[in-house]
């Protein structure tokens, strides 16, 4: 056993450390292998994590993906929280988070992408769950228009639509990756993205 390896009770106690060694390990390994030639074991394996822990957090692999999901969301919603903390004025609080949001996936798009190609293989709780996750993050855009609204400084619009309509067009950049990255880069895209959201809610970016 390697010298720094934890014992299996060491890993289970630091829960977050581990829960993230396997995610990078497992999701490093689907990108250069593919989902089904990787088994749980190499996954241990390369995250340097007892196999009895693996499982503590895996029993399939499929598992995996909701793990990915909500490593994705809570490095959103950590970093947004304080980027925004002392920003009163929602247009200032939307850019801040679409930006924001949009610099997740693209330093996550292996992840993202994985996500898209494999959910056929969730389970029904999986998949319900990571619905559950989206509608997490399409509410953290909810909440800002519904303030700029409020306040006057973003017209009336279908909220949720609205929030629905950032996410797809911030996981476009991942998605169609192959077709913008020979003319955008990845601040191009924000700016014209951001130009597109503002205008839809009748204000200029």
């Amino acid at each position: 056993m390697p010298r720094n390896r934890l014992t299996v009770l060491d890993q289970i106690a630091a829960s977050d450390k581990v829960r993230k060694k396997i995610i990078d390990a497992a999701s490093a390994l689907y990108a250069s292998k593919g989902f089904g030639a990787t088994s749980i074991q190499e996954i241990s394996e390369t995250a340097n994590v007892a196999l009895p822990v693996t499982y503590h957090y895996v029993k399939k692999k499929s598992e995996i993906m909701r793990l990915i999901m909500e490593d994705v969301l809570n490095i959103f919603r950590e970093s947004l929280i304080q980027e925004i903390r002392d920003i009163g004025d929602p247009v200032e609080k939307l850019t801040t988070a679409v930006i924001l949001y949009l610099r997740v996936l693209d330093r996550q798009h292996e992840k993202i992408l994985l996500l898209y190609q494999k959910s056929s293989s969730l389970n029904r709780n999986s998949k319900t769950r990571i619905m559950a996750l989206e509608v997490e993050v399409s509410e953290i855009f909810s909440n800002i228009i519904n303030e700029g609204i409020a306040q006057g400084v973003f017209k009336a619009v279908d909220v949720d639509l609205m929030a629905y309509n950032i996410l797809m067009l911030s996981q476009m950049w991942i998605l169609k990756h192959w077709h913008f990255k020979n003319r955008l880069t990845l601040d191009k895209y924000i700016d014209h993205q951001l130009a597109t959201i503002m205008d839809a809610l009748g204000t200029e970016y």
